[in-house]
């Protein structure tokens, strides 16, 4: 507009000096003048800009006398008739110029070529958002998800950012999908798989177990069939195309089927569930969808103090939002030798998640996998040795992170990252289980206000003559969370951590804050050991069938059977 705004006090300059003198030529040209401004109806401000300009400097040397006489005229609000007369003469040749050949071929070539040039830069700088240069990726910072002490996970936001201020990738998701505590959980399902449910090619073995998701009354179904994953995922993570960049990278469909469903969970909510699984009660029916069973848990159970705790814990009365996130226990596996057949001595399940959109638990996953892929890949595509914390390289190695995880004093140097897919501490139940432990201690260290509850840690009256025997430890007495009591309690007075004996020998639901973690029935019924109870158990809600086909790498073991 600043343009247009100049040219109208140009035009509106000369209609008034004809009319102070009297001269109809000046009249004429600044009506002229006044008339071509409103070319902005067809083309641009910058367009009618454009053409005063080239008008001016292709005929420059037959308005040399007309500049000069509009500058003293400026400067001198007296201006002698011999000068008011030389612009009446050259104004009288503004309208023959522009009504000759060569005039109108070289207004219209400046416009067309002025037109195709903001057209190129306008879509050079759409498409930068799906094709970022290396510049661009530079800007973006990957930090650590581990080394935590100055940062409140549970409170981290990009409310009042701007775009232009949004240098890591953690501020970039929390940005795109901001996160409401208050808000219920989606009445979503997402599954995928290689093709659609209308193609011949979908295995009727898990057509049986897809229509038990498709047919939920009230939710909103979808499957995402390979072909259509990357078109989808580059809409939906349109702001935050490094994730896309890294999940296009990832070397196996293993780590692309994983890495999906936290994808379309942080963004959408919802539940997902592996294409695998059988829904064997409504989702409606689930503790989270349940407020008079929050309401219960919450009222019986007295919230368990920690360190930082200062005021008193919400009740149920205050407590109107369904959880942010829930989870189930995968493995539980109570034996000297779990390191051989598990990632994890606690492993939270990841085949079935439900979980409000922007959870920041989601956020530090894709947060930590898009780095550690960057960092795993031959040709990345980014300047990945700018983008990362050089402080803290070995949290971003995915291949140490087992042995690391048995000796934490051991910096395994020697180990490097590389393609050999390490499935279970990429994108699988290791690092999701790490992630989930390290935002809750971060909950833990930076808030005063955290809701703890644990029915399991309440005395159980039950009979261990009458339980399974890998329900009963070797005193003969029943495995109960009980059992770790004073190591829980100490570990969350003195240190303000909650350790994974705080999940062990669960038989009933715990809430840490907004997360609900569920006992391993709930969706591994029928797993015949670790307590999980059959499927006709009250508290079994998903069984998982372990059909999944995309595990042809040799990973059907560890938690993904």
């Amino acid at each position: 507009m600043g343009w247009a705004s100049t040219a109208r006090a140009f035009s509106y300059f000369l209609t008034l000096q004809g009319q102070q003198r009297q001269t109809p030529t000046s009249r004429q040209l600044g009506n002229y003048c006044f008339r071509l401004v409103h070319i902005p109806a067809l083309f641009s401000c910058r367009c009618t800009f454009s053409l005063f300009v080239c008008m001016f400097v292709f005929n420059i040397y037959r308005f040399k006398y007309f500049f000069s006489s509009f500058s003293i005229s400026i400067a001198k609000p007296v201006v002698t008739q011999r000068r008011i007369k030389k612009i009446g003469n050259m104004s009288r040749m503004l309208p023959h110029l522009l009504g000759t050949r060569k005039s109108k071929t070289i207004i219209v070539a400046v416009l067309l070529f002025y037109s195709l040039l903001s057209f190129h830069l306008s879509n050079k700088r759409l498409l930068s958002q799906f094709h970022p240069s290396k510049s661009d990726y530079k800007k973006t910072l990957l930090p650590t998800t581990s080394h935590l002490q100055d940062l409140n996970l549970r409170k981290q936001s990009a409310v009042g950012k701007k775009k232009n201020q949004l240098y890591s990738l953690r501020d970039q998701l929390s940005f795109a999908f901001p996160y409401d505590p208050q808000s219920p959980i989606p009445q979503r399902v997402w599954q995928t798989w290689k093709v659609g449910t209308d193609s011949e090619d979908f295995p009727s073995n898990l057509r049986t177990c897809q229509k038990t998701w498709s047919g939920s009354s009230h939710y909103q179904y979808s499957l995402i069939p390979d072909d259509s994953t990357i078109p989808f995922l580059e809409n939906l993570y349109a702001p935050v195309p490094l994730v896309v960049q890294a999940f296009k990278l990832m070397p196996k469909n293993i780590l692309k089927a994983d890495f999906f469903r936290y994808l379309v969970l942080f963004a959408r909510g919802g539940v997902y569930s592996d294409i695998d699984t059988r829904l064997l009660k409504p989702i409606d029916s689930w503790p989270s969808k349940r407020k008079s069973w929050l309401d219960d848990i919450i009222n019986v159970n007295i919230a368990i103090p920690y360190k930082n705790l200062k005021v008193s814990p919400p009740t149920s009365s205050k407590i109107s939002q369904q959880p942010g996130l829930v989870i189930g226990i995968e493995a539980d596996p109570d034996r000297v030798d779990w390191n051989d057949h598990y990632a994890r001595r606690i492993q939270f399940c990841q085949w079935t998640i439900q979980a409000k959109p922007g959870h920041p638990i989601l956020r530090e996953l894709i947060l930590n996998i898009t780095a550690s892929t960057l960092m795993s890949v031959k040709n990345p595509g980014v300047p990945i040795g700018d983008m990362i914390d050089s402080r803290y390289k070995d949290d971003y190695n995915v291949n140490i992170r087992k042995e690391r995880h048995k000796d934490r004093t051991d910096k395994h140097s020697e180990s490097e990252n590389n393609e050999e897919v390490d499935v279970m501490n990429w994108t699988g139940p290791g690092i999701f289980s790490d992630i989930i432990f390290e935002y809750l201690n971060n909950a833990l260290e930076h808030n005063d206000d955290i809701l703890l509850v644990n029915p399991n840690l309440t005395k159980d009256d039950s009979d261990s003559a009458s339980m399974p025997a890998d329900e009963v430890d070797i005193s003969g007495s029943a495995k109960s969370t009980r059992k770790f009591y004073k190591k829980i309690s100490a570990s969350l007075q003195s240190s303000n951590l909650v350790p994974w004996e705080f999940f062990s020998f669960m038989k009933k639901p715990v809430i840490v804050d907004d997360v609900m973690v569920l006992p391993i029935t709930s969706f591994s019924p029928d797993a015949g050991h670790m307590g999980s109870k059959s499927s006709d158990d009250e508290s079994a809600y998903v069984k998982h069938m372990f059909d999944g086909s995309w595990k042809e790498d040799n990973v059907k073991s560890a938690g993904h059977k």
